[in-house]
């Protein structure tokens, strides 16, 4: 048999056909009827962990089961603010105002360290042009002192 022919075979024998393999639905426990009867009565009010933990399942499916079963949780109304004392008001004030004046203190440490480095920056322009001018001038002295 030729070179190419036994190629031939062999890449023949090597392409085999990939089986993909579909998730099962339904691996889990079946959801019986008391199951069911107690998910429908607890799931409005109960948070879902809780109901979880008494079923012995996920909380993702005691939320899908809860779906399925068109069930919804119950609507928390928040509660008006009660009125607050005067003692309550003044601690309130006081919080408030510490607030405030840490961030003045925080906005004046950013406006004195960003001074301080412009005039650091200031500074060393001025001492490079200053070692330029002098160095200048000792090049003209030694110019003079050659001719």
């Amino acid at each position: 048999m030729p070179k190419k022919a036994k190629k031939a075979a062999k890449k023949k024998t090597s392409r085999k056909k990939k089986v993909t393999t579909r998730r099962k639905v339904g691996i889990g426990q079946a959801w019986t009827s008391e199951d069911i009867k107690l998910l429908r009565k607890k799931y409005k009010n109960t948070p879902t962990a809780q109901l979880a933990k008494e079923l012995k399942r996920s909380v993702g499916s005691v939320r899908a089961k809860a779906g399925a079963l068109g069930l919804k949780k119950a609507v928390v109304k928040k509660k008006p603010a009660k009125k607050k004392t005067a003692a309550k008001k003044k601690t309130a004030k006081r919080k408030t105002t510490k607030k405030k004046t840490t961030a003045k203190k925080k906005t004046a440490k950013k406006k004195t360290t960003a001074r301080k480095k412009t005039t650091a920056k200031k500074k060393t322009a001025k001492r490079k042009t200053t070692a330029k001018k002098k160095t200048a001038k000792k090049k003209t002295t030694a110019r003079k002192k050659k001719k």
